[in-house]
């Protein structure tokens, strides 16, 4: 996918949702970091339309999870996968779709995120604790999940991580939402 497919896709709005996907799938095979970087950031721009956020949600628990584990090492293709998942995370089934797959892998990837990136990429970090908050937020059973797998350790990590003290929020957002309070 150039970046003419790509411009066209974002101009197509929901419609080009299926598009971006499968240009996203190409770029995770052949490791291609600008490109899935370049898609990613379309389809950040593009949710601030309901159906582009609706047409994204059967894509968090495959494209959008293959990402994390496959640009694990790319702290930018990280940071606005993250800022997308805040944003299509909304419902009981889309934190079922990330955090119930096959296994908890997802949420196994999320916590290796947080650890991969606590030295030098803030923003990663402050993300991932946003993507806690919206994937435990009134799901009992997600939050258990992300507490079983050792949630707690890395929002205390977060606490000094995060430099900005309007964002320092988010950590505690995210306890919040797991019921910690």
């Amino acid at each position: 996918m150039d970046d003419d497919e790509i411009e066209t896709a974002e101009g197509q709005g929901a419609d080009g949702i299926a598009s971006l996907m499968k240009g996203l799938e190409s770029a995770l095979d052949d490791t291609d970091e600008a490109l899935a970087e370049t898609i990613l950031d379309a389809c950040l721009r593009m949710l601030s339309s309901s159906t582009v956020v609706a047409s994204l949600g059967p894509y968090v628990s495959t494209t959008l999870s293959k990402t994390l584990r496959i640009m694990m090492e790319e702290a930018v293709v990280i940071e606005v996968l993250l800022a997308i998942l805040t944003k299509t995370i909304k419902s009981t089934k889309s934190q079922n779709a990330f955090a119930g797959s096959s296994s908890d892998d997802n949420i196994k990837q999320l916590l290796v995120a947080m650890d991969t990136h606590a030295v030098g990429e803030e923003t990663v970090i402050e993300y991932a604790c946003l993507v806690i908050e919206k994937l435990a937020e009134d799901n009992e059973v997600v939050g258990t999940k992300l507490s079983d797998a050792g949630v707690e350790a890395r929002l205390t990590a977060a606490e000094s991580i995060i430099t900005n003290v309007r964002n320092k929020k988010y950590v505690d957002q995210a306890r919040d939402a797991l019921l910690y309070v």
